[in-house]
């Protein structure tokens, strides 16, 4: 069946090399996407990722370049709410299998979005709600996000709280191009970085505009594209990424470990980071583990190389930590420690000068934690230290 799509209405401009915010997200995603993945671009939002399982994430991309899209009143935050409701009540996403994120560039600061994004309980939910009514209720005249923040609150409490659960503020980047920089500079001279993002992005953004063309939805392959792309890489005699050889684990293997409560799972616990995350957390422990002994005994990385690593997330931690801190010492400790986890989480570092799959830096923070290296919440040594 041929589907016309329609640039979305929320879709925000803002040239990054020379492409839009939207193809640029799209091409990260398409380089990080798991096995089996697609990515589509302005059909179900700005960007989504479509897994094996039908869940999907969606992404709307907001340029910050002129003013902040995540103000306590901003109609944009607002609108993104309100649309993802929208494709709730319509069927076309579905509670409990959809995933929300806000992409904000360059990073802006926004007290209702941050908390919108921390807030993982209805408790926590519904007593955010009751602020931002009783806020509303002492404005002398509407604000400009009016209908947009009504079709928020007058949702059913149900829809409203999975959404909110569901929903990442994404907001750390200066440059969206730079993810795509860490992905690839540490391979390549660094007069071809730029070249290279250029040419990936292009390349994302032709294999979508080829399925619109073609009255296609614009749902392009993850794997395929990152094989194409490490073809033009080989093409050229660059280094490509350094491959895993592990898949996700079996979801009894997960449960397991969650039962058995290691340090790491602790060390969540007691910042109150939710089951999703623990979840992953898991996942990829698992996974970074068995990487690592499968590329020492293949001789792909050298030991030594590994413990430096680890000295080098040590240490980046120590600076998101402090920089957490300075930040948000208003927060309570279990919100800095979020804050600085889902930091680290999000943190790209090479190995011997190749790029490392995205779970493997997530699971080898975990992999640290769970012998006390580093934690989250800033007292963890004393709360976690008799249990090593």
């Amino acid at each position: 069946m041929n589907i016309a799509v329609k640039a979305l209405k929320h879709a925000a401009p803002g040239p990054y090399l020379g492409f839009a915010l939207q193809p640029v997200r799209l091409c990260f995603h398409l380089l990080t996407c798991p096995p089996g993945a697609t990515v589509s671009l302005e059909y179900l939002d700005d960007v989504a990722i479509h897994y094996v399982d039908g869940s999907v994430t969606l992404e709307q991309t907001k340029s910050a370049l002129k003013q902040n899209p995540i103000t306590d009143w901003s109609d944009e935050l607002w609108k993104a709410f309100a649309n993802w409701l929208d494709g709730i009540a319509s069927g076309t996403l579905v509670t409990g299998k959809s995933r929300f994120h806000l992409y904000v560039t360059p990073a802006k600061q926004g007290e209702w979005a941050e908390a919108l994004s921390n807030a993982t309980t209805a408790v926590q939910i519904e007593a955010l709600v009751t602020v931002i009514k009783a806020k509303l209720a002492k404005l002398k005249k509407p604000k400009a996000c009016d209908s947009n923040l009504q079709r928020f609150l007058n949702a059913p409490a149900e829809i409203r709280n999975a959404t909110v659960a569901a929903f990442t503020l994404l907001t750390v980047d200066a440059d969206p191009i730079d993810p795509l920089r860490d992905l690839i500079k540490a391979a390549v001279d660094p007069k071809l970085v730029d070249d290279l993002c250029h040419s990936a992005v292009g390349m994302a953004k032709e294999q979508a505009d080829r399925l619109i063309r073609g009255g296609q939805p614009p749902l392009v392959d993850g794997d395929a594209f990152k094989e194409g792309f490490r073809a033009f890489v080989r093409k050229i005699n660059i280094p490509g990424l350094l491959s895993s050889f592990t898949s996700s684990p079996p979801e009894a293997e997960v449960s397991a470990m969650l039962s058995a409560r290691p340090i790491f799972i602790r060390q969540l616990e007691i910042i109150d980071a939710d089951e999703q995350d623990r979840v992953r957390a898991v996942s990829d422990f698992l996974r970074a583990s068995a990487d690592k002994s499968a590329w020492a005994e293949q001789g792909l990385v050298y030991a030594e190389s590994l413990t430096e690593w680890d000295d080098l997330l040590v240490g980046r931690h120590g600076l998101i930590s402090g920089e957490v801190s300075d930040l948000h010492a208003d927060k309570d400790d279990a919100f800095r420690g979020r804050m600085a986890y889902r930091k680290c989480a999000q943190l790209d570092a090479p190995l011997e000068g190749r790029v490392v799959p995205g779970h493997f830096v997530h699971g080898t923070f975990n992999a640290l934690a769970d012998v006390l290296r580093l934690g989250w919440h800033p007292d963890y040594q004393s709360l976690l230290g008799d249990e090593k």
